[in-house]
Parts: C-alpha cells; structure tokens; sequence
C-alpha cells in the first residue's frame, strides 16, 4: 500500500466523505417528512420488504438496534399502520414483524423520491463519472465492513439519556 500523503482536512477524504453524507441525510431526512416518515422508522421497513418473516429481536439484531429503541419504533410504525406485529408460531414470546399493505406503499413512494435525489446530488457528474462513484463508495464501505441497506445511524443514541446503545 503506498502512502498517502497529508491534505488540508476540508480537502480530506473523511471530511469530505462525512460533509456530503450529512447533507445527503439532511435532503433525504427533508423529502421524508411530508410523507410522515423519519429516516429511521424508513431504514426499518426498507428492511422488512422482500424478506422472509422477522421477529422483532431478529430485526434489531440485523439492524443493530438496541432491542428498547425497536420496540419504540415498531410501536410508532404500528400506530401509523405501516407495520403489524403477530405472535411467532414457533415461540410464542416473540412478535414477527409484518409489513402492512400501507407499509409496502410507503416504501415503494420512498423508493420513487430516490431517482430524483440522486439526480440532484449527482447534477454535475457525467454518468461514467456517477456510476464510478458508486462503485468507488460501494468499495469503501466494503472495507469498512458496512453490511449493505443498514444504515450505521439506525443504532441512533437513546432517547433518554443520549447515550450510545448497548452492544
């Protein structure tokens, strides 16, 4: 591996890497909010689509979400009718989560906002130049060991005390 040599941190990739992702989360977070969604409450049910039946500590454990703020959230999307939770016929303590036909709508209207955020974001890139981006990014989060469709901030700190989550 050759060495990289010293930048001014705004020219830094980290910087830079965090710069545009807080802002691509702020444009993401903006588009959310007139459907109702937050992008939390979105990162849950973007996972529950085209899977076989999760239980509630099964999501958490695969979004690495303290099983407290799951519960809160599931109770939220419950209440907004995007989800619903039914017993586990093989453990009867469980509730398996389920997306609602609302639920599934949702997502599928999230899915729509994409394309033209992207294409905002994007607006000065040629297409070779965006899809190597992608492709570069998509390699970066390889290396860092990031599991694709979770979203590291779905471990969000707890409401009450600020606190990272337990582990």
């Amino acid at each position: 591996m050759s060495e990289i040599p010293a930048t001014p941190y705004a020219a830094s990739l980290p910087f830079l890497l965090s710069q545009v992702g807080a802002r691509a989360a702020q444009l993401f977070a903006d588009r959310l909010a007139p459907l109702g969604v937050s992008p939390r409450a979105f990162g849950v049910l973007s996972n529950l689509t085209g899977t076989s039946t999760r239980t509630q500590q099964q999501l958490a454990d695969a979004l690495g979400m303290h099983r407290n703020n799951m519960v809160g959230l599931i109770d939220e999307m419950e209440a907004a009718g995007w989800v619903r939770r039914h017993r586990s016929a093989q453990d009867r303590r469980a509730f398996e989560i389920r997306l609602t036909p609302a639920g599934a709508e949702l997502v599928d209207r999230v899915a729509a906002l994409i394309p033209p955020m992207e294409a905002e974001i994007a607006r000065d890139l040629v297409p070779d130049d965006r899809h190597a981006l992608v492709d570069l990014l998509i390699r970066v989060a390889e290396t860092l060991h990031l599991d694709p469709g979770i979203h590291p901030h779905l471990r969000a700190r707890t409401r009450s005390t600020g606190a990272a989550p337990e582990q």
